[in-house]
């Protein structure tokens, strides 16, 4: 009896550790920065269109044809376009002051932020951003402060309105987009890796950053709820790794949840949009309704908006569109919605009680030709059985604007390919890494293999052999071959001492880089076997097209299979390419600055 006492008495701390820890919660992880009152800060999110705050004018971007218009929507269900005005090339976002005074449009084509006076409807100056920066999104959250974000040159700038300058340049990740601001946080989307960065402005600089998954692309598009904390990023999940490639299995499309609370992504709340409503292309914008607990969706590439009740995870309706729809706007009291179809150049506006569309308006006369026109949007359509099936896969989903996406495809039956930009493509044939394309119509083959498109030439012959002429059999593949031809070079954020350059220049004759990267296009239009490749996957010879030098600073990773990372990787990898071993370290880098310079 005594020796069980003495157990009883022994294990008293321990029974009175577990009672006290079991009445005693953990206490809530708290966020690394309080978040702003949603009852006083207001949130400002980058888009293609903005209202003013009473509610009456739409300012909408119109980006092939260069222009900003005003759009009366005061009467929703009777909206009529008051002016269009001429603001500069490529036109992406526009945002206004907070007095309603200013609009301010991100001219990518310019690298420049165009200041326009709301009352006059008069372009009033355009600021410098700096050459090859490509700026994207604007926001404004004082009447003489703007935040840009600038794509080409990986970083945000904080404008000053009054001095018509750049104030200040905050550095980011890759390929910064879109943007929201929510009190002293600015949050910043990339456009190819889908990740999130704040930036806390009393600081400038990020202090946090978060991935929606190593997969994830195509994004620019935000919303925030602020009652709940959470942001919606609607993007496109690349499936590269995938080495069975069919047309389904290529990407898919989501919307991700952050909860801004600490940053943190919501995988197991994300919504694939393909079995939440229906296979749809691109998703790119987002517009939350926190009253109805609803998400409209704006997919890009199939034409639609899907409406998402955020309390099941399932579509309430699906509301067809014009061509290529990048943004969205509720107006004050959520009754309409308003829908910015980028190529044809209209606004869909949605009664959200009934969830349909009730007009159409165009806002914009068309200044460049049918041809550009109809090839820009065969290029970013997936609802045409003849280019996509099931509305699954568009051109623009791995070269949007004609960038390269930054991953290498491992599923094609050659073995793995590097995605390439396709600027000045009418100075490069032939095409494709394996050289097989002599002409851009060519890409007939790839819409009928990958996108398994029906094709655009009406009587393709079966089991064509390479090399047959595509051109002059259909007026849509010339067309959009005319687009793919014309789309517009970014310019070269890179500036370095002209005395590196020419010392990287003298390097790049002597070690003979010139025989295969000839001319101003930097490629002798002939394939090789550089000692790259994997030659129990590649059914070539390993012969490889020589890719042009242009664009270097925005196409990494390099090689046709990506197996180098950076371009000090071009060097440093065995093969043909690998110098590291015999050119002194000083000369490397002048090499390296010489080849980043290339236009």
């Amino acid at each position: 009896m005594r020796r069980v006492l003495w157990v009883i008495v022994g294990l008293l701390p321990l029974l009175v550790g577990v009672i006290v820890r079991a009445q005693v919660q953990e206490p809530t992880p708290m966020p690394l920065y309080a978040m702003p009152d949603n009852r006083l800060a207001r949130t400002f999110i980058s888009d293609s269109l903005t209202l003013t705050t009473d509610g009456r004018t739409l300012l909408v971007t119109n980006m092939l044809n260069n222009t900003l218009s005003f759009v009366d929507v005061f009467t929703p269900n009777a909206a009529q376009l008051i002016q269009e005005i001429p603001v500069g090339s490529d036109p992406r976002s526009v945002a206004l002051t907070p007095d309603n005074e200013l609009a301010l449009v991100t001219l990518r084509g310019e690298d420049t932020l165009a200041v326009v006076d709301v009352a006059t409807r008069t372009l009033l100056s355009t600021i410098p951003m700096g050459t090859g920066t490509l700026p994207y999104a604007v926001i404004s959250n004082a009447n003489n402060r703007a935040f840009v974000s600038l794509g080409g040159s990986a970083e945000v700038v904080e404008v000053d309105l009054a001095a018509q300058q750049v104030a200040r340049r905050i550095p980011v990740a890759d390929s910064p987009a879109g943007l929201a601001l929510w009190g002293d946080f600015l949050y910043v989307i990339h456009l190819w890796s889908g990740d999130i960065s704040l930036v806390y402005l009393p600081r400038n600089e990020v202090i946090d950053q978060t991935s929606t998954g190593a997969d994830t692309a195509l994004s620019q598009g935000i919303d925030i709820d602020v009652q709940r904390g959470i942001a919606y990023l609607p993007q496109t999940r690349s499936n590269a790794d995938n080495r069975a490639l069919t047309f389904d299995t290529t990407v898919f499309p989501v919307v991700n949840q952050i909860d801004l609370r600490g940053l943190i992504a919501l995988p197991e709340r994300r919504i694939n949009l393909s079995t939440a409503d229906r296979p749809v292309n691109m998703p790119f914008a987002v517009a939350v309704d926190p009253f109805r607990n609803w998400l409209y969706v704006a997919n890009a590439g199939s034409d639609d908006v899907s409406v998402i009740d955020l309390a099941t995870g399932l579509a309430r309706a699906h509301i067809p569109v014009g061509a290529n729809p990048r943004g969205l706007q509720l107006n004050r009291d959520n009754t309409y919605l308003f829908v910015h179809n980028a190529i044809d150049a209209t606004i869909t506006v949605v009664e959200t009680s009934q969830a349909q569309a009730i007009d159409v308006l165009p806002i914009s006369t068309p200044t460049i030709s049918n041809d550009i026109l109809l090839g820009a949007e065969l290029f970013h359509n997936a609802t045409d059985p003849r280019l996509s099936e099931d509305h699954w896969l568009s051109c623009a989903n791995c070269h949007f604007d004609g960038l390269p996406d930054g991953r290498t495809w491992e599923g094609f039956r050659a073995g793995p390919r590097n995605t390439p930009p396709l600027y000045n493509l009418i100075e490069t044939a032939p095409y494709t890494w394996s050289g097989t394309w002599d002409e851009i119509q060519d890409v007939e083959l790839k819409i009928r293999a990958l996108q398994a498109g029906t094709g655009l030439i009406e009587d393709f012959p079966i089991n064509e052999p390479n090399g047959n002429p595509h051109a002059n059999l259909s007026i849509d593949l010339d067309v959009l071959a005319a687009y793919l031809l014309a789309l517009p070079t970014p310019g070269n954020p890179n500036t370095f001492d002209e005395t590196l350059l020419e010392q990287g220049r003298q390097v790049f004759e002597e070690q003979g880089c010139d025989a295969c990267h000839a001319g101003a296009a930097g490629t002798d239009f002939q394939s090789h076997n550089v000692g790259t490749g994997d030659p129990e996957r590649e059914n070539r010879g390993l012969m490889f097209d020589t890719p042009s030098l242009r664009y270097l600073w925005l196409s990494a990773p390099y090689f046709h299979d990506g197996s180098a990372e950076t371009l000090l990787d071009v060097f440093t990898l065995p093969g043909d390419h690998q110098l590291v071993k015999t050119v002194d370290p000083a000369d490397l880098a002048a090499l390296l600055a010489y080849l980043l310079s290339w236009t």
